[in-house]
C-alpha cells in the first residue's frame, strides 16, 4: 500500500529510513532544480541538495505538520541556496548553470522553422541573463512564483516576510526586467511571456 505524504513523516518521525528514502525521490530533482535555479552553480546546487535532506532528517522532529510538508522543504531549500549564494558573493563564477539547466532547455522540432528556434532560444538565453542580474531576493521571488508556481502566501511563508513585501519585490523584479529586455525584444516584454520563455514553452 502506498503511503502517503503525512505517513511518510510520521513514519520519519518514528525513525524509519525507508520512509526518508521515499521522500528523496519524491523530491530531490524539485530541489536540485531549485537550488540550481537560485545559486546558479552546479557544485552549490548539489551540496544543498545533499544538506537538505540531512536538515530534513535533523529537523523532522520540528515539522509540525501544521503546514505543508513541501512548503517545509521549499524554506530548507531556499534558505541553504542563499546561504550557498553569499558565501560565493566574492566569488563570480561563470558556469553554464543561469536560470536552471532545466528550466530552459527544450528539444528543437525539426519541422519547425530553424531560424525562428534560433531566435527564441537567443530570446531564452536574453530572458535567462536578465534574471540572473536581478538581486538575490528579488531573482528569488521570481523563481518561486514564476517557475514554481507559487502563491504569494506560500512564498511569504517559506521567506518568512509578509505577503507585501513578497507583493513588492515581485512588482520590483518584473519592472526591471521590463527594461533589461526591451533593447532585445524590441517592445517591453510581458511578464508572462519571460515566464513561458524560462520555462522553454
Amino acid at each position: 500500500m502506498e503511503r502517503t505524504e503525512t505517513i511518510l513523516v510520521s513514519d520519519l518521525q518514528a525513525g524509519d529510513m525507508t520512509a526518508l528514502a521515499i521522500l528523496v525521490d519524491q523530491y530531490q530533482h524539485l530541489v536540485y532544480r531549485l537550488a540550481m535555479q537560485i545559486t546558479k552553480n552546479l557544485d552549490d546546487a548539489n551540496d544543498v541538495l545533499q544538506d537538505t535532506f540531512l536538515k530534513v532528517y535533523d529537523s523532522i522532529h520540528s515539522f509540525r505538520q501544521d503546514s505543508a510538508f513541501e512548503t517545509w522543504l521549499y524554506r530548507i531549500v531556499v534558505n541553504l541556496s542563499i546561504d550557498a549564494v553569499n558565501r560565493r558573493s566574492r566569488r563570480r563564477e561563470s558556469l553554464f548553470s543561469t536560470v536552471g539547466e532545466t528550466a530552459i532547455q527544450q528539444e528543437i522540432d525539426p519541422r519547425q522553422d530553424p531560424t525562428r528556434e534560433a531566435e527564441k532560444k537567443e530570446l531564452q538565453e536574453w530572458v535567462t541573463q536578465a534574471v540572473n542580474s536581478l538581486s538575490l531576493n528579488h531573482r528569488t521571488v521570481v523563481i518561486l512564483h514564476e517557475l514554481q508556481g507559487l502563491s504569494h502566501p506560500q512564498i511569504a511563508d517559506i521567506l518568512g516576510c509578509s505577503e507585501g513585501t513578497v507583493r513588492s519585490r515581485l512588482h520590483y523584479a518584473r519592472k526591471k526586467l521590463r527594461i533589461l529586455l526591451r533593447p532585445y525584444t524590441g517592445v517591453a516584454c510581458h511578464p508572462g511571456t519571460a515566464k513561458s520563455l524560462l520555462k522553454g514553452e
